[in-house]
């Protein structure tokens, strides 16, 4: 791995937290820089001002909009060189990416954010921080990036949605939208960014040891993170194992997203051919089956469907699903992602053995697997 040296297959934009700095990073990227599975890594770490008071009259502390098109103008100048980028955060670097992505889909510049592969977000106030609240506004009165950490602030709450609708669940790529899968984490022990606050209503999310700052520098952290780069290049297993030396060439588009938007899964030289389109079986039919299975009304089941599902495609193409709260839409998501995914038999196979090991006995499960064949 190199660090901004020399241009690889994958930029990775490590973005720091408040009151923090770029240097946060270094325990993380001495772990990265001798693997050699990420020798085509380059690490781009963005920084910005950001600190508790701003003392000198003649200066500011800059607004998260300030920050947002700083690392918007980062993207495009520190980042131009790189096919295919991944955004690293923590804390309310998690903020300042989110809030750069929605400001870039407002000026109608959906299709420049789809070399973006992945957003991790790693212990991310996504519904603020109430630790210390009341000193942080005696003290902070006029402190613009703290003012934006409290929780229900009105233009957090906003972004979140637009990067739920038009980013995390978004189907296609246009002006206005960008398909970018969202990895969320929340620290084991956090009491600065609870788990609930850090987790938010992103579907991929799950918890890491540490605590605020701690959560960094685990070895978990680390295999997470190497995991994820693995599996979007497409040059290894989403288990965080060194690829095969006969890797596949870097892919043009994100492995883990959509197959209906130019950037989706990139096709695979290990894909086998899939079943033409009339070996589909109908999408209504298998919904219908799907839901009687037991648990299936469980937000989390489902969840737990979807996991294994993108474990058992990452090595080729990856999975990625929208959630949905009602059963039958979350189901019509899952099977309709299928569908249009680019190893589309693969990707049901594998929707109908993830309920096969969840639920292996059930009577739905078996009419499953009679209706649902390995592709051809």
């Amino acid at each position: 791995m190199t660090v901004a040296g020399r241009q690889g297959r994958l930029g990775v934009v490590f973005i720091h937290g408040f009151n923090s700095s770029a240097e946060m990073w270094d325990p993380l990227l001495s772990r990265m820089r001798p693997d050699e599975g990420l020798r085509d890594v380059t690490a781009l770490p963005f920084s910005y001002d950001t600190r508790l008071w701003q003392p000198s009259p003649l200066r500011q502390i800059p607004s998260f909009d300030t920050v947002a098109d700083s690392l918007k103008e980062f993207l495009v100048t520190e980042a131009d060189r790189f096919d295919h980028l991944m955004l690293v955060c923590h804390s309310q670097g998690g903020l300042v990416a989110q809030r750069s992505l929605t400001r870039m889909l407002v000026e109608g510049r959906g299709k420049d954010m789809a070399r973006i592969l992945r957003v991790v977000l790693l212990a991310c106030p996504n519904n603020g921080s109430q630790l210390g609240m009341t000193l942080r506004r005696a003290v902070l009165p006029r402190n613009k990036q703290e003012q934006q950490l409290r929780p229900l602030d009105q233009q957090i709450t906003d972004t979140q949605r637009t990067v739920l609708r038009d980013l995390v669940n978004a189907r296609e790529v246009t002006e206005r939208t960008c398909p970018i899968p969202f990895s969320v984490y929340a620290g084991e022990t956090d009491n600065v960014v609870t788990p609930a606050s850090a987790l938010g209503a992103f579907p991929d999310a799950s918890v890491l040891p540490g605590d605020h700052s701690g959560i960094v520098r685990t070895e978990r952290c680390f295999a997470t993170l190497r995991r994820l780069i693995l599996s979007d290049l497409g040059t290894g297993p989403a288990t965080g194992q060194d690829p095969a030396p006969a890797a596949s060439a870097p892919p043009s588009v994100p492995p883990s997203t959509v197959a209906t938007a130019p950037r989706t899964s990139p096709p695979s030289v290990d894909s086998a051919p899939q079943a033409p389109p009339a070996a589909f079986p109908d999408t209504l039919d298998i919904v219908q089956v799907a839901e009687r299975i037991p648990d299936m009304d469980d937000p989390d089941f489902r969840r737990q469907v979807v996991a294994l599902m993108r474990r058992s495609l990452a090595p080729r193409a990856g999975f990625t699903a929208g959630y949905r709260a009602h059963p039958r839409d979350h189901l019509l998501e899952i099977v309709g992602r299928c569908q249009s995914h680019i190893l589309r038999g693969a990707a049901l196979a594998a929707f109908r053995d993830a309920l096969g090991t969840l639920r292996p006995d059930d009577a739905a499960t078996v009419e499953l697997r009679a209706m649902i064949k390995d592709p051809e």
